[in-house]
Formats: structure tokens, sequence, C-alpha cells
């Protein structure tokens, strides 16, 4: 099998690569490639998947029961286990930031949280409009960065327009945070501060757009204040989420100065710790991005600052790059990075956002 890839997952750690070919799991290196490692090899299909954050388990879902289920491979001990059973379809597996449960769908309707370790599985969601296999979209749910909430895309309500909701990952009320007139909507990106999501948002007969939605308010940044910083005594401002919006155990910067570079990592950690969603007028803070593309899928860069678009124009498919950087020289325009005539899919990042995989 030298071609006929269905789809392909990254390892968090940029060294290896995951995907399938005719319904089956292959791994190899994403240095060098070589000869794959089949991991799978089955009469039913796998689909759908995802590296734990340790980039040694890869979970999946397989239809080899007569309905689909999640099974994770663990290329340590090379031991393959199943996670779900039962009548119902679980698909769409999401690891949490620290790899210890795994966020599915099951049914086409709940959203469960399971603790691979414990082996514990919480329903979070009884009653939702989620996707069902053959039309499934890989990215309908998200964690938020320090594994507090779930975010997922849903077509509940009156009109059935697909619109985000939140809920905490322990269970709870499920609030929505989006209100958009659509179509259809998914690719669901949390960013890594925790402050904003990203989805594509589209109209059966229009273009697919990339919407911004801020779970807390938003301070704009301003070029004129890049300029007066030049001739600050002090550090130059570098405005974080969590200095506009404080969550509980943030520090501080003392006596109210701007924090030096090292604070403000610390202080994106702590943000990373302590995602707060602002629900009071939260459906004012959707905001489409002009990217003058129709795009497909959307995804946010490891610092937040640059959108991975496929996309389609002139009748092609390709792979862009939109900046969210507000400090940047001149406006933001779609920077093509492919030109050639074949689909793309699978569009992700490496860690150090240096890379593309696609």
């Amino acid at each position: 099998m030298t071609n006929g890839i269905q789809s392909l997952a990254l390892s968090p750690d940029a060294k290896k690569v995951a995907f399938l070919v005719r319904g089956e799991v292959f791994a190899a290196s994403a240095k060098d490639g070589g000869d794959a490692v089949r991991v799978t090899n089955t009469p039913a299909p796998e689909e759908q998947l995802a590296w734990a954050p340790d980039s040694r388990r890869l979970a999946y879902s397989s239809q080899r029961d007569g309905t689909w289920h999640l099974f994770v491979y663990d290329f340590g001990t090379h031991v393959e286990t199943q996670l779900t059973r039962g009548a119902a379809s679980d698909i769409t597996p999401r690891w949490s930031p620290d790899g210890r449960r795994i966020a599915y769908v099951r049914g086409g309707r709940a959203l469960h949280v399971l603790d691979v370790a414990a082996g514990t599985d919480k329903e979070v969601v009884a009653n939702a409009s989620l996707s069902r296999p053959p039309f499934v979209d890989e990215r309908e749910v998200a964690w938020s960065p320090d594994g507090t909430w779930l975010a997922y895309v849903t077509r509940d309500g009156a009109k059935r327009f697909s619109n985000v909701f939140a809920v905490r990952a322990d269970g709870g009320t499920a609030r929505q945070v989006s209100w958009i007139s659509n179509a259809n909507g998914g690719g669901l990106s949390w960013s890594a501060d925790g402050t904003f999501l990203i989805m594509s948002s589209g109209q059966r007969t229009e273009e697919n757009q990339v919407a911004r939605i801020d779970l807390v308010p938003r301070t704009p940044r301003f070029r004129e204040d890049q300029f007066r910083d030049l001739f600050s005594t002090t550090t130059p401002r570098q405005p974080t989420p969590q200095t506009q919006q404080p969550g509980p155990g943030a520090p501080a910067p003392p006596g109210g100065a701007a924090p030096d570079s090292s604070a403000r990592r610390d202080s994106a950690a702590a943000a990373r710790r302590n995602t707060t969603i602002v629900f009071d007028d939260i459906r004012r803070r959707a905001s489409f991005l002009p990217t003058g593309v129709d795009a497909g899928s959307a995804v946010l860069s490891p610092d937040g600052k640059t959108l991975l678009l496929v996309a389609n124009a002139a009748g092609q498919t390709n792979l862009y790059t939109y900046s969210l950087d507000e400090l940047a020289p001149g406006p933001s325009v779609a920077r093509q990075l492919t030109s050639t005539a074949g689909f793309k899919s699978s569009a992700q990042w490496s860690p150090d956002g240096k890379e593309v995989f696609y």
C-alpha cells in the first residue's frame, strides 16, 4: 500500500505520524518516513485517529463489533485495548490535555468523558444533536487548555443552526456560546491561552467563513501603543489575557507594573490552568475573519497567532495561513502555502509552529 491515505494525525512531539489506508491504521516516523508499522489488521474499518499527549498511545474508533467503539493502542507495550462497548456508536475520541481522559460522542446524541486509567465513564451532555457516521466532524469537540471545559458543536434550537456550547468536563449545565445563523459549522480549535474559540461556519450555497468567539471581553491592541512603548523606561507592555481578565489564582504584576517576559510566561501558564468563560453578553463576541477564501477547515497555531486554512479558491483546494496578530504591519491576508491541483486534508501544525503536515 503506497497511496490512498484517508487521514493523518501528527503526534504531539512531532516525531511520529499515524494514518489510515483502506480502513487500517499505520504509523511511521514523521522525519524520514520509511516502511510504516501496521497497527490494525481487522475486517472492519478504523477511523478518527487521536494521539495522546504522551505521543505513545493512539486512540481510534473501529466498527469491528458491528457498531463503532473506541480502542487505544500503546506503542510502548504493543497492546491494543478496547475502551467502550454497547449498542450505541462511540466516535470522535479527543484526549484531555493531561492525557488521562477521552471525550467522545455516543450515538450522535450524548457527550461522554472516559477516564482511561480508572475505566470510569461519565455522560456530561445527554441530549444534543451531534455528528454520526458516515458524516463525522473529527473536530466537533474541543478541550479547554486546562482540561476543565469541553466545547462542542450541536444543531440544537428551533432553526437547527450549528452553534457552539460549553460544558464543564466533570458535568453540569451546557451553555451556548455562539449564535450564528448557518447551515453547517464545526472544526473547533481552542486557543492555547483559553480566551477564544475558532470554528468554521457556512451556508449551503455560500463560501465557508471562519468565526472567532471571544470567551472573555477582549481589549484591542494597537500599533500606536507599540510605538509609544519605544519611549518607555519600563519593559514594553505586552498585554496578556490574564492581565485583561484575571482568573482564580492568577499572579498579579507587582505594583501594577507591566510584567516582564518570564512573568508573561507564568501568566500564560496561569491562563492555561484557569480557563474562564464570561457568559454575560457572550453572544456579542462572535466575529467573522475576512480571510477572503472558502475555508473548509481552520486550525490555530500553537501560539494562537496564525490560522492554518484548508481552503478553496480558483477551483483548487490549497493550504493558506492567516495572521491573527493585531500588531502585525498591514492588513491580514490569506497567504498561500501550496499551489497544486490535488485535494488537501488533515492539515496540522508541528508543536513549534514551524512546519505543517497534511
